[in-house]
């Protein structure tokens, strides 16, 4: 279903303490958000939440993220999955895929810091768009 996927209010803006995920879109059934450190006005890097699962978000992963560089190394991208998690659980998601290069060792901490476990590494296929850009992706599971 395309358009806008139907959330609580309380998904606008989500903050644990340390950091503060304002919501900037919700379409396709994916919801994305800006980072701040909770005090603060500036944007310190972006996550996505991709509800569903499909052959393409097997490769792509449900949720997403990107820290600036100056704020990276502060576990904000880790602080930002666990909130993800909860918005996750509100839309009765079981689990949640996870994926990472072979070559991000920091994303990959991040990843098993959030308590996903490693399932497999796998070949990104020919069909899929993230072919041209990455090959390999390992697969990382949540269950909620």
């Amino acid at each position: 279903m395309k358009g806008e996927v139907d959330f609580p209010q309380q998904h606008e803006t989500l903050t644990d303490g340390t950091v503060r995920l304002k919501l900037v879109s919700n379409y396709d059934n994916q919801l994305m958000y800006e980072i701040y450190e909770t005090d603060g006005s500036e944007i310190i890097g972006y996550c996505d939440l991709r509800i569903g699962h499909s052959p393409y978000l097997y490769y792509y992963g449900n949720i997403g993220y990107r820290i600036k560089p100056d704020y990276q190394g502060h576990n904000y991208a880790l602080k930002a999955v666990m909130l993800l998690l909860n918005v996750a659980r509100d839309y009765h998601q079981q689990y949640l895929l996870l994926t990472v290069s072979p070559d991000n060792p920091a994303s990959e901490r991040t990843i098993e810091k959030s308590g996903a476990q490693y399932l497999k590494t796998v070949r990104v296929p020919l069909w899929h768009p993230l072919y041209h850009s990455e090959r390999i992706k390992k697969i990382y599971r949540i269950d909620l």
